[in-house]
């Protein structure tokens, strides 16, 4: 039996939103980090969420995130920003990692589209996105 070019995508379309379904039930990264990142409890659910899976060494990235051209660019999300690490930033370090948050976020650019396409759970609603802002415009608290 012999498979058409259509039907082999179809197919192919079909495993791939499987893939997208399972990986919604995630309801976080596998362990949580050993420090918080803020001390307000509602930024450290949205950070888990929406950004530990690709930005936590706690988090497992999904095949799909790998694929992503934002992802591929930055040539790792965790080299660019670790959740995990953050105890240990100091407060510039913090101070630039909070502008770049912000940033990111107020401009749209995080979580990347590409990525939120495919997992639905990352996007962020309005409220988080204002959450997110506020804290990020707040000032680094040096590590301890």
């Amino acid at each position: 039996m012999r498979i058409s070019s259509a039907t082999a995508s179809i197919i192919a379309l079909g495993f791939l939103l499987a893939g997208c379904s399972s990986s919604q039930q995630n309801t976080g990264p596998s362990a949580p980090p050993a420090n918080t990142v803020s001390s307000d409890p509602a930024v450290n659910a949205i950070l888990e969420k929406s950004c530990f899976e690709c930005h936590s060494s706690a988090g497992s990235a999904p095949w799909y995130a790998a694929v992503s051209p934002t992802y591929l660019a930055a040539n790792s999300a965790r080299g660019v920003l670790n959740f995990s690490d953050w105890q240990t930033y100091d407060a510039e370090k913090r101070a630039a990692e909070l502008n770049a948050i912000e940033h990111s976020v107020s401009a749209g650019s995080m979580p990347p589209g590409d990525y939120t396409t495919l997992d639905h759970s990352a996007r962020l609603t309005e409220d988080q996105k204002q959450a997110l802002l506020k804290w990020a415009a707040q000032p680094a608290v040096p590590a301890h």
